[in-house]
């Protein structure tokens, strides 16, 4: 058990970062990934996903020319319309839904270059996997393959350009299961871990929610952030949506400590899942990394400095919870 001196000492190194607002839970919607997509990029992906989509019909479940379905649109549109949208309202506003569609397409095509070393096919290959099935591997035989030769082909047809068929043949899938969120169940508060890229096991998750809690400055009244794990307002609509089935104030998540919990349990599942995929399930890297996320934004570039030393306290409650 650490005295309260060293916690206190802890609390000073950081209390500079706080003020900057840059520490503790600004995850992937507040401080991006480095910047390697391109504009270009992203458009060309996004029509080319709009291509590759089955036709948009009524009643079929599914919305807007990307076929969507409805039970991630009041999450994604949250996160990147700063508004909670209804199926009916997305499918009615073509301009938001790709809006919303590129800002979705943009995060996982930052992911997928990071973790491809830049090379722009494969990381176009990966993430128009992961929109078919949930995850950025796999898709290497079957209709899962025809359709990101598919997207990958109107991609490189350039950004404008259409196709010459105007009767093309979809791949028989019934339906797009990424829209889901591989990682989050909009319509249940609880993370559904029958999904095959969530890999990590609730003691995990729970000793790394501990570690992040130990860890976090006094949660003190007016010091714009919320709950023992000291999140940010901005994100706690977007992650509440995800993860409690409710868009809940900042006000709201601090009074419910249980659900504050659920919630970062959610999300640190997701991000644990990620880095243990990232990192060939070496579970050390993996907590170092979405610690250094968690404080950051970033699961790198925690190697030195305040950031370094946070991590390594977040991995030694892990160690010894």
């Amino acid at each position: 058990m650490i005295t309260l001196y060293v916690i206190n000492k802890v609390i000073n190194k950081f209390q500079n970062l706080l003020l900057t607002g840059i520490i503790v839970s600004v995850g992937l919607w507040a401080i991006p990934v480095s910047a390697q997509v391109e504009d270009e990029q992203v458009n060309a992906l996004v029509d080319a996903l709009r291509l590759s989509a089955p036709p948009n019909r009524p009643n079929d479940g599914m919305y807007s020319q990307w076929q969507v379905k409805p039970a991630i649109i009041p999450s994604w549109t949250s996160q990147c319309a700063e508004q909670v949208m209804t199926p009916a309202q997305f499918e009615a506003d073509p301009t938001t839904a790709r809006s919303v569609v590129a800002c979705i397409i943009r995060r996982e095509l930052e992911i997928e270059f990071r973790d491809t070393g830049n090379n722009e096919m494969m990381a176009v290959r990966r993430a128009a996997c992961w929109w078919m099935t949930g995850q950025p591997s796999g898709c290497n035989s079957g209709p899962t393959a025809d359709y990101v030769k598919r997207v990958l082909g109107f991609y490189q047809m350039g950004f404008d350009q259409q196709p010459q068929s105007s009767t093309p043949v979809f791949p028989q899938i019934p339906v797009f299961p990424q829209v889901e969120d591989p990682q989050v169940n909009a319509q249940d508060p609880q993370v559904n871990t029958q999904d095959p890229q969530v890999n990590t096991q609730d003691p995990q998750v729970n000793a790394l929610v501990e570690a992040l809690r130990l860890s976090a400055p006094p949660n003190r009244p007016n010091d714009g952030m919320y709950s023992d794990w000291q999140v940010l307002p901005a994100i706690i609509p977007s992650w509440t949506s995800q993860c409690a089935g409710q868009a809940m104030t900042p006000a709201q998540f601090e009074a419910d400590p249980t659900t504050a919990r659920s919630v970062v349990a959610c999300i640190i599942r997701r991000e644990l899942d990620i880095e243990l995929r990232d990192t060939g399930n070496n579970e050390m890297m993996a907590v170092r990394r979405t610690a250094c996320w968690w404080m950051t934004g970033e699961p790198s570039g925690c190697n030195s400095g305040p950031t370094a030393d946070y991590v390594e306290r977040v991995l030694g409650f892990y160690q010894n919870p």
